[in-house]
């Protein structure tokens, strides 16, 4: 495939650490899934989910473990287990301490954001919609992984920007409810509503896990923004999925 199908993170992460971010390029999926929709539960046909899947698959060291997300908090060590097409887990993040084990996080709209340390010695990736965001999924993940946060580095791959997503007053007010800081985050609207920057309640809860600010890397990319290059939900309503994949060598 083309190099220009990926996004490859600008980040400090160790050379043994490898991860990449694809695009909606490179793929054999039919509009509106055109072209490399990797997501089996859109709508898209099966067998070109599956041929997309078996191209990306041939860059890599091994199939991704590719999860069931369901904005949930759930989290799984990776370690031990095998990649199994037929028997997807019901998780939104996964980490590993194993080599050529592949993390993965689908997205259209979400944030991807992949973790590892300065000494390589893990890696993780984890699908951080507003819900799992508000059930700290972010903290659960680390917590797994029971590292010190100023150890940690963490990748914010592209996700909707503040500008175009829009949440009901319902939303804020959870936020509120659980931090009143993250009011800085929400710009309220005349019809009453609010625009959410989400990437930016995502790095303040990774700044209270510890991580250190210059550890912190954003993509500053909006899948709603680039119709060319990303899928988006929020932008589309029917359409495929992207994947930030990460990995040990």
């Amino acid at each position: 495939m083309p190099m220009s199908s990926f996004i490859y993170p600008k980040w400090n992460a160790p050379t043994r650490v490898k991860s990449l971010i694809t695009t909606r390029l490179g793929g054999v999926s039919a509009c509106p899934f055109d072209t490399f929709n990797l997501g089996t539960h859109v709508g898209d046909n099966l067998d070109s989910v599956l041929q997309n899947r078996q191209l990306l698959a041939s860059i890599i060291p091994n199939e991704p473990f590719w999860l069931n997300q369901t904005h949930s908090n759930n989290v799984i060590c990776l370690d031990d287990m095998l990649p199994n097409i037929n028997n997807v887990l019901d998780y939104d993040a996964s980490f590993t301490y194993q080599k050529n084990k592949v993390c993965v996080a689908m997205s259209a709209d979400c944030i991807p954001i992949l973790l590892t340390d300065k000494k390589a010695s893990f890696v993780a990736a984890i699908h951080a919609g507003w819900r799992g965001v508000e059930n700290n999924i972010i903290h659960k993940t680390i917590n797994n992984i029971d590292m010190c946060g100023s150890k940690i580095i963490a990748y914010i791959a592209p996700a909707i920007c503040k500008d175009h997503f829009e949440v009901g007053p319902e939303v804020f007010d959870i936020f509120m409810l659980q931090d009143k800081n993250y009011e800085a985050f929400f710009t309220k609207k005349n019809d009453g509503k609010f625009n959410c920057d989400l990437t930016a309640i995502a790095k303040q809860q990774l700044l209270k896990l510890g991580l250190l600010e210059q550890n912190i890397f954003l993509s500053n990319m909006c899948t709603y923004c680039n119709d060319e290059l990303f899928f988006s939900y929020r932008r589309d309503g029917i359409t495929g999925r992207m994947a930030s994949l990460i990995w040990l060598t």
